[in-house]
């Protein structure tokens, strides 16, 4: 089978011109300065076509959605074959990706499930702004942890993009937070989902419980785009091959993004 590697925006310039001179350009356009004229302008998209609300991060972080720069691999993927009626995105942090999707499929259901409650708030503001412009898709959030065999997990807010699932119990302190878990399964009961769907997931290893512990779940999920992760019980390799095994084929990858479609 032929792998198929998207090229990134970066790599793209990377093969044209020197290294320090791509690196240069990433920094006149991504930066702090940059972002502060993005919000100042009041932009509602970027790059990828996406509906964003600025105001919502750092300057810096609005340059690198603007550019394109965030998450860049979830999203280009994402654009290109998230084409099911419904799409289940775990770990949504603030939106960007469904800030794209939504703006550019109609009567699409989205279901969301970010853990940090931080995020989460901003989820809301971009559920809110795409619903101005679009009626016709529906969004479902849900501020929950994907985890399995437990009903409530610590989770540490570090980042935007940095949050996780904390193994040991620690005493309240800030940025963690008990959060209440759901599996794919109480997505799919709850949304009554038979039908065709994509699952879209970047929750830091978690997703591979789903892949040996709720594979009935993926009955009717029709392309999976999940950035995998060595975990210390299933390694990227492992997680390939089960998934596999469950039906699927890998269309493309880039780095540790990958975009599997179910076999018929």
């Amino acid at each position: 089978m032929i792998l198929f590697k998207t090229i990134s925006f970066e790599r793209k310039l990377k093969s044209i011109i020197p290294n320090f001179i791509k690196k240069i350009i990433i920094l006149i356009i991504v930066n702090s300065v940059v972002g502060f004229f993005i919000k100042m302008l009041k932009l509602k998209k970027n790059m990828f076509g996406g509906i964003f609300d600025y105001k919502c991060v750092s300057n810096e972080e609005a340059a690198k959605i603007f550019w394109g720069v965030w998450e860049s691999a979830e999203i280009r993927f994402a654009k290109r074959f998230a084409k099911s009626r419904t799409i289940i995105e775990l770990g949504s942090s603030i939106g960007v990706t469904i800030g794209v999707l939504g703006n550019y499929l109609n009567n699409t259901k989205f279901i969301c499930v970010e853990a940090s409650p931080k995020n989460f708030d901003n989820l809301i503001i971009q559920k809110n702004l795409l619903l101005k412009k679009n009626l016709e898709n529906q969004f479902v959030l849900h501020n929950r942890a994907v985890a399995y065999d437990v009903k409530v997990v610590n989770f540490e807010h570090t980042s935007t993009t940095g949050s996780q699932i904390l193994k040991k119990k620690i005493e309240k302190q800030n940025n963690v937070y008990q959060i209440h878990s759901i599996t794919l399964n109480d997505i799919i009961v709850e949304n009554d989902i038979n039908h065709p769907y994509t699952l879209i997931s970047d929750i830091e290893g978690a997703e591979s419980e789903i892949f040996f512990h709720d594979e009935q779940s993926l009955i009717n999920c029709e392309t999976i785009i999940v950035e995998l992760e060595d975990t210390e019980k299933y390694s990227k390799n492992i997680q390939i091959s089960r998934i596999k095994k469950l039906g699927f084929k890998i269309l493309e990858f880039y780095g540790n993004v990958f975009v599997f479609k179910k076999i018929v």
